[in-house]
């Protein structure tokens, strides 16, 4: 008798709900509710249980979390809106169950049955179903049996509904050939580069009043930036390492523990061939040396493929006893026949990797230091203890530094302070963050270091004097004019470029870019120059502005799409299968909108509260 054999995506679906019923009921379980309210609320004639919004709920938090690459606390989790998001996405959930029902779609009990005894948390010993197993998993989860098998049996009723609805659903291929030709196009363009050497006039020079009209007609520039003064004390384990020494036996065995990283024996990139015979090796290297066949057609001839037969980088010992045959060849190449502990092989080495033996003397002085911060590293948290006690019992920074070998400094810091402890990104986000009412707290620094701050004051943006920042007015009053002037002399040019008038005819020096595409860059250029070339007619120039001068760009020429190329295809196959996949998500989510437009909506907003306060840790 014939079976079918379960697609692997459908037994992936049945271990996301299994894992998910089970993550929510630990996760979310009866603390803060008696043991009979397990239900938020209806959606049509379907129950929305506590344990599936809980579900839910973590879920966003820790798609959140892995997108940001940190932790959110239940306070921003609410003001980010996920429980919101999670509660949308249980109602959608059951407004489908309930349009399932209607429709009269179900999986019988045969397909619920297959999926339960697929499961391992449900199998002994032997591999086979257990039905005491079963029992306990779901007991120990606070799951009925019952409960557990309908939400098994709605999941699979509500993908025969997607599956229908996404029938069919592909963009057309019109489409994506216009994406396609839009994003597989390229040009060839030139361009040219205006600087302040080209001009005939020298600079010109600001008299006082264009200064006066220029500091105020630009204030941003000469406006500081808004600061916090701040006290702060830090230790970190360079500020240690210098007066700690450490002793010619130490220094020896942190060497000795570290000789894979200071004696690197010379090795070879191999590969290896293993015969049933000696006679089947000889054969091979023959046909190999008479360029009868190559080492690619000998290993597809054993059945095998290159990445079967990569041994990777060796060393000659590693080899065995076929290590000095290997390491007698001097460039790469083939050898053998060798034999080996698994028959007659032979061996093609790829490359020839010279060793590097760093005697102790060579990394003493590199010992010397790393050792030293291991040892500052468990000195300074022995006595981050100590300076969290004193901070704790209302000691002053001044009071810690006085006590311990913690260094008192302060500074006015903005956000674009760098250097010396703003280089930490711990202190720049506690920076950020103090008030006046914060007290001392000790934090940690990435390199096992300490510090702790005080917020002295704040001091607001302020538009330096002109007499203060006369210079720094001057030097960008001379570059804005210099700047217009080029663009003066970009704009003259441009009307007269064309493809039988390059840049080259105007004494530029032109330079050629060909076959670009849009997410194409040129090195020292701004980013809109490609994207310029994209958009300007053929043959007429464009001007724009760069850090450096103005830039004028002509496109030269304009190459299609070529349908015929493998790479322009794999992109065509590429894109439309995302097309498609956005069209479909799209699709059912209008699906799903209007399945949850369908039916009422009653959410107890009392036990939602209840939940989410239980969440943050209120009542």
């Amino acid at each position: 008798m014939a079976t079918k054999k379960k697609s692997g995506a459908s037994k992936l679906a049945v271990w996301i709900i299994v894992g998910l019923l089970m993550f929510g009921m630990i996760g979310f379980g009866a603390a803060g509710f008696n043991g009979t309210q397990r239900s938020l609320g209806k959606v049509g004639d379907k129950t929305v249980s506590i344990s599936s919004y809980s579900t839910a709920l973590q879920n966003e938090m820790a798609e959140f979390q892995e997108q940001i690459g940190r932790d959110i606390t239940p306070q921003e989790m609410q003001a980010i809106g996920l429980d919101q998001r999670a509660l949308n996405r249980v109602i959608s959930t059951r407004a489908l169950d309930q349009l399932v029902t209607d429709l009269g779609l179900s999986a019988g009990d045969e397909r619920v049955r297959e999926q339960v005894v697929e499961i391992s948390a449900f199998q002994g010993l032997d591999g086979e179903f257990d039905r005491e197993a079963y029992a306990e998993v779901l007991q120990r989860n606070n799951l009925k049996e019952a409960d557990f098998e309908t939400s098994l049996r709605e999941d699979a009723a509500r993908r025969i509904l997607q599956e229908a609805v996404l029938t069919g659903v592909t963009a057309p291929e019109a489409y994506g050939k216009a994406m396609v030709a839009y994003l597989a196009e390229t040009r060839d363009f030139s361009w040219a580069r205006l600087t302040q050497d080209i001009l005939v006039s020298p600079a010109p020079k600001p008299s006082d009043e264009d200064l006066i009209t220029y500091h105020s007609e630009n204030p941003a520039e000469f406006t500081t930036l808004a600061a916090k003064s701040i006290s702060y004390i830090w230790l970190t384990p360079s500020m240690l390492a210098d007066g700690i020494e450490i002793d010619e036996r130490e220094l020896r065995a942190a060497y000795d523990s570290r000789s894979d990283e200071f004696i690197q024996l010379p090795s070879r990139l191999v590969e290896r061939i293993i015969f049933p015979s000696q006679e089947m090796a000889e054969n091979a290297m023959e046909a190999i040396t008479e360029e009868a066949a190559t080492f690619e057609e000998v290993v597809e001839n054993r059945g095998l493929t290159l990445q079967d037969v990569d041994l990777g980088d060796v060393t000659e010992a590693e080899l065995g006893a076929a290590g000095p045959l290997v390491f007698s060849l001097q460039e790469p190449g083939v050898i053998g026949p060798a034999e080996t502990d698994l028959g007659p092989a032979l061996f093609r080495v790829n490359a020839i990797l010279d060793g590097n033996v760093q005697e102790f003397d060579s990394v003493r002085d590199q010992l010397n230091l790393d050792v030293a911060l291991d040892v500052a590293k468990l000195q300074i948290a022995d006595v981050a203890e100590q300076v969290d006690d004193l901070l704790a019992g209302g000691a002053t920074l001044e009071d810690v530094a006085s006590e311990t070998d913690l260094q008192l400094a302060t500074l006015d810091w903005h956000v674009q302070s760098e250097g010396g402890i703003s280089d930490y990104e711990e202190f720049q986000t506690a920076a950020a963050a103090v008030t006046a009412e914060d007290f001392p707290a000790l934090g940690t620094l990435s390199d096992n270091g300490i510090f702790a701050l005080r917020l002295d004051g704040e001091l607001p943006a302020e538009l330096q004097p002109l007499e203060s920042v006369r210079d720094a007015v001057a030097k960008s009053w001379t570059e804005k004019q210099i700047k217009q002037q080029l663009r003066d002399l970009a704009d003259g040019i441009a009307p007269q470029v064309s493809l039988d008038a390059p840049l080259a005819s105007f004494g530029l020096t032109e330079n050629l870019q060909d076959d670009m595409n849009r997410n194409d860059s040129v090195d020292g250029t701004p980013p809109a120059l490609v994207m310029t070339a994209f958009e300007t007619e053929l043959g007429k120039a464009a001007v724009l502005d760069a850090a450096e001068g103005v830039i004028i760009l002509v496109p030269r020429a304009i190459h299609a799409a070529d349908f015929e190329d493998p790479q322009v295809q794999s992109l065509q196959s590429i894109l439309g299968n995302r097309i498609d996949t956005t069209l479909a998500r799209d699709v059912f989510e209008a699906f799903s909108n209007a399945a949850r437009g369908a039916v009422d909506v009653n959410i107890n907003q009392t036990t939602l509260r209840s939940i989410n306060n239980n969440l943050l840790g209120g009542g």
